[in-house]
């Protein structure tokens, strides 16, 4: 009896030592199953990432040619071309108001000022893309 006693916890201990191979195919399906979500959230976050740069650079873009657009009076010139940096850019401007006088003290001013609207086009990284504003111009 004595024998038999110490046979079956030997055989206890030898069972408890390792796992079966139903628990280790759930445990990688389990452990499947939670990389594929993470590598989804990194491959989303990439692509994100990816867009903000684009965007980034297209608005770093469109303010250079703004900023460089902000000085020239579409009375006088209304269309040009130009390079800020790596941007190439054409403008064009319209009247979108009529002429008016401004006023002096008495009332013999010869200047005029009229609202313009300014479409610019401008190629990024072989793209074309394209956004316009209003800007005031002058004459006399």
């Amino acid at each position: 009896m004595e024998t038999l006693t110490l046979y079956l916890a030997a055989n206890k201990t030898r069972q408890s030592r390792g796992f079966t191979l139903i628990e280790v195919v759930v445990a990688l399906a389990i452990l499947t199953a939670g990389f594929s979500v993470i590598f989804k959230l990194f491959q989303q976050s990439g692509i994100t990432a990816t867009r903000v740069v684009a965007t980034q650079q297209q608005v770093n873009a469109e303010q250079s040619v703004f900023s460089a657009l902000k000085a020239i009076n579409p009375a006088e010139t209304s269309s040009g071309r130009d390079q800020a940096g790596d941007v190439s850019y054409q403008w064009q401007s319209n009247p979108i108001s009529p002429l008016l006088q401004t006023r002096s003290s008495d009332g013999t001013s010869p200047y005029y000022v009229q609202l313009y609207k300014v479409t610019v086009e401008y190629q990024l990284n072989n793209q074309t893309n394209a956004f316009s504003f209003e800007q005031l111009g002058w004459s006399e």
